[in-house]
């Protein structure tokens, strides 16, 4: 036998090195979509574009945008504006769907009624708290949360804008183009990473800011 003329085929190798490092890629793509956006940290770095905070922030009023589980976070956060009497005043959006039943009171809440009670609850008074009605036929939540405050609030110099660290660039756009002359300051209920919406998908986030900036 000529042993000269057996070889080993590395042709074969070479053709299964790209199929190699392709499934290399996807499994880099899968750990850094699926096993570090699942860090806190990590989320509030990729987020961090979206965010803007004043820490200092104080006004004629605090406007708290509504929303569905991270709404008490930013009622909790307006509220401790009131006790450090940065604001004299919190306004809320008048909400008048069902919330869920009250058994202190026996009787099912709306979920505005819902949230003067936590304010309550929390220290501010009801007098202290005022409403504004919500658009009809709105497509775009929290651009017409802005225009509502702007039109029942012409002559506000300064208003304090409470929600999620997500959401704050997006409030802070529809604000200042609703609202004029009016000095627009953003507070953020929490750092993203102890936010509510710490697992909210980031990537909506990001289109809305780009579809906010061309409809607001």
């Amino acid at each position: 036998m000529n042993h000269e003329n057996i070889r080993p085929n590395y042709s074969a190798v070479r053709r299964s090195n790209p199929w190699r490092r392709r499934c290399f890629l996807v499994l880099l793509c899968w750990i850094a979509t699926t096993v570090l956006m699942s860090l806190p940290v990590v989320r509030s770095i990729v987020a961090y574009p979206l965010q803007v905070h004043n820490g200092d922030a104080s006004g004629d009023a605090a406007y708290v945008m509504a929303d569905r589980h991270a709404y008490w976070e930013r009622l909790h956060a307006a509220s401790d504006l009131y006790h450090l009497k940065r604001i004299p005043e919190i306004i809320l959006l008048n909400e008048t769907e069902t919330s869920s039943y009250n058994f202190v009171e026996n009787q099912s809440e709306t979920r505005v009624e819902r949230a003067i009670g936590y304010l309550g609850w929390l220290g501010v008074p009801p007098e202290k708290i005022s409403l504004i009605e919500p658009q009809e036929n709105a497509w775009f939540g929290s651009l017409s949360e802005a225009r509502a405050v702007a039109e029942k609030y012409p002559d506000l110099e300064r208003i304090v804008v409470v929600t999620s660290a997500a959401h704050t660039r997006r409030s802070q756009l529809c604000f200042r183009r609703a609202t004029g002359k009016t000095d627009v300051q953003i507070y953020a209920a929490s750092p993203l990473k102890m936010s509510a919406e710490i697992d909210a998908p980031i990537w909506i986030e990001y289109i809305k800011l780009i579809v906010y900036a061309v409809v607001a």
